[in-house]
């Protein structure tokens, strides 16, 4: 009797099934990319915030018009942070002091910060851009300064968070 071995068989087999599926997978010879990452909605690694947003009237104040700061995401990992300060007048100086806070899941924690002055203006624009961790909550605390000479005046404003 003869005996017949079955490993050429095994690996036909084998080479067959392995190259199957990508036959009838890309049966014409297009591949899709990926969807655009931008478009991926995040997921959350902490409960959401509880909401803090400050609206602080400027009825009181003689010299401020406008201070306020918000987060914005830009694509990817990025922050783009802006505050605005607007006085009724041009100012000796305006200053502004901003924080991207991070929302651990029972308190927020400064990220990055930043300050600028400028002087002898009515309105100072601010802003800057910083990488973030996905699936966190972010907002920014922003504290205005103005000074016409004899008095400072000075606003706190807390922006909505935003899940990165």
């Amino acid at each position: 009797m003869m005996k017949k071995s079955l490993k050429p068989v095994l690996k036909v087999t084998l080479a067959a099934a392995l190259t199957l599926p990508m036959i009838f997978a890309i049966p014409d010879g297009k591949v899709e990319a990926t969807p655009d990452i931008s478009s991926v909605k995040p997921v959350a690694l902490t409960a959401p915030p509880p909401e803090s947003q400050s609206i602080q009237s400027l009825a009181q104040f003689e010299n401020i018009y406008q201070a306020s700061g918000n987060v914005i995401p830009v694509g990817g990992l990025t922050a783009l942070v802006n505050t605005t300060t607007t006085t009724y007048t041009k100012m000796n100086s305006i200053t502004v002091q901003y924080s991207l806070q991070r929302w651990t899941g029972s308190a927020w924690v400064n990220y990055q910060s930043n300050s600028v002055t400028q002087n002898n203006v009515s309105a100072l624009n601010a802003s800057s851009s910083w990488t973030v961790i996905t699936g966190y909550y972010y907002r920014v605390v922003s504290i205005h300064s103005v000074n016409n000479g004899s008095k400072t005046e000075t606003s706190t404003h807390t922006s909505s968070n935003v899940l990165f």
